[in-house]
């Protein structure tokens, strides 16, 4: 039996599923245009609880829960590839680094470089507006100095190097890369967090609006498909399985914006099929679930002569787009600096300072159709839901690219007079980074992307993208904050349509 949820009265609601980061920048800002929204939310209320402690940006207490890799997934690519779910309020927010870099406008003139295939349909001019009000809501730390390859943030706290990597700065300059700090969110506050994180975006940007009247959260409603009207040419509804009563639910609305995920959104579309899209909603030429790329990750312990600071975390950018030997093919080191690595330094007599320095390592992939997320309906999980296939392989070349950035890592650190020495290097398997995207990417053309400019299916106009998975290609950085701001720009859009009755 399928029921109406009564959460809402209004047809003339906009349909929020999902609130990881993107989601939740979508709601804020629907909501602030007046927009009433239904978030619905597939963890369960209070289950994104945690706790973290932070003086002046720096962790000195943490608990969170457990992130596991979700059920019922079929590899059929790399046998090792990982896939990790977060069920909770905030989605993977509830595990993430904080790391906030822009995109930068090289990025965008590397993905056109490798062709039509490969061009956004947009530019870094398009999203730097989008940056700009996004970033106070994270308050970023970091630094204001612009570099080719990383453009400076609206930093709340401004960060500089310390001083011991500041003679390395003309030295990574030379390799035609920028050495600088990393932005993060929340990066200098001092809080007391009821996360697991400094940034869970459902604490921190959906529970203090609802007092105001325009979001409504339903939890434990895992959306299972979007009803289209043929008659109407646009989803009038969407399905969904509460996940504590087990009933199957449907509530109306005017339009939807789908923030799953890489690996959830494509599901959600691939399971609403019709007479007019039997591939899957939108799904006209067979793109949805392809492309699907992810950021190949290595990891780097080096042992150094003298302590070295460890806090600000310090930043070695990707090379030049002129120093590129390949299109989309780039990697940058990120230094670790976690509530461990501070305590050593402390009981070693030398704070925010160690003699041995830990580095991610994270590189790129040039996105293929070859590689995808389907469904797979031959599993049922506990709630109903269907597993998913998925296709996955890292190039050759980026394993390569992984170990460039690692060398001329170490060759900066030789320069420098530091004596490096390699005491750990792995490659993650697929997945470790939980940065997949692109599954249903942005493209001028329906025949390369599912989504116009604004995150719109090509074919559904009332029906909207907003998280990595419209991604056309993924730069080297942290995905999080280019969603959370194409998710903002894809939502003012909106609201500008619903409001002019275009929708």
């Amino acid at each position: 039996m399928v029921y109406e949820a009564s959460v809402a009265t209004s047809d003339n609601r906009v349909v929020v599923i999902g609130s990881g980061p993107p989601g939740a920048a979508a709601a804020l800002f629907l909501a602030r245009a007046g927009v009433h929204v239904l978030l619905l939310e597939a963890g369960l209320e209070g289950t994104a609880r945690g706790l973290t402690f932070r003086v002046q940006g720096v962790t000195l207490a943490k608990h969170k829960r457990t992130l596991r890799q979700r059920e019922g997934v079929r590899r059929t690519g790399d046998p090792n590839a990982q896939l990790f779910e977060e069920l909770a309020p905030g989605g993977l927010s509830n595990h993430w680094s904080c790391a906030v870099p822009r995109f930068s406008p090289e990025d965008f003139a590397d993905a056109a470089q490798a062709g039509v295939e490969q061009t956004w349909p947009i530019g870094y001019t398009d999203v730097a507006p989008w940056y700009d009000q996004i970033e106070p809501l994270l308050h970023v730390a970091g630094p204001r100095v612009s570099a080719t390859q990383l453009p400076p943030s609206q930093a709340r706290y401004v960060r500089h190097l310390a001083d011991d990597w500041a003679p390395m700065v003309e030295l990574a300059r030379e390799q035609g890369r920028s050495l600088l700090p990393m932005p993060y969110a929340y990066g200098g506050d001092t809080t007391l967090t009821r996360s697991g994180t400094p940034f869970n975006s459902f604490v921190r940007l959906i529970e203090p609006e609802l007092g105001g009247g325009k979001i409504d959260v339903r939890f434990g409603a895992r959306v299972s498909s979007l009803e289209w009207s043929a008659t109407q040419r646009r989803v009038e509804a969407v399905t969904f399985r509460d996940r504590s009563s087990g009933m199957e639910g449907r509530v109306r609305c005017r339009a939807v914006i789908v923030a799953g995920g890489a690996l959830n959104t494509p599901q959600v579309l691939l399971q609403s099929k019709s007479a007019d899209f039997p591939s899957g909603l939108g799904n006209t030429h067979g793109v949805l679930g392809h492309y699907l790329h992810d950021h190949p990750l290595g990891k780097v312990v080096i042992d150094v002569a003298r302590p070295m600071a460890i806090h600000p975390a310090t930043y070695l950018t990707r090379p030049e787009l002129s120093r590129s030997k390949l299109p989309l093919y780039a990697a940058a080191c990120m230094q670790w600096c976690s509530a461990s690595d501070l305590a050593k330094s402390v009981l070693q007599r030398h704070p925010k300072r160690l003699r041995t320095l830990g580095f991610s390592v994270f590189g790129t992939m040039a996105a293929s159709r070859d590689n995808y997320v389907a469904v797979d309906e031959t599993y049922r999980g506990p709630d109903g839901s269907a597993g998913l296939e998925l296709h996955v392989r890292h190039p050759a070349e980026a394993r390569q690219t992984l170990e460039e950035a690692r060398d001329q890592l170490v060759e900066l650190l030789c320069a420098a007079g530091c004596d490096p020495r390699v005491r750990v290097w792995k490659v993650e398997e697929i997945g470790n980074s939980n940065h997949y995207g692109g599954s249903c990417r942005m493209h001028a053309s329906p025949e390369h992307g599912m989504v116009n400019a604004y995150g719109r299916l090509h074919a559904v106009p009332n029906v909207a993208v907003a998280d990595s998975s419209v991604f056309t290609t993924t730069p080297e950085k942290n995905p999080v904050l280019t969603s959370m701001a194409l998710a903002a720009r894809a939502a003012n859009r909106l609201a500008a349509e619903l409001k002019d009755g275009d929708i």
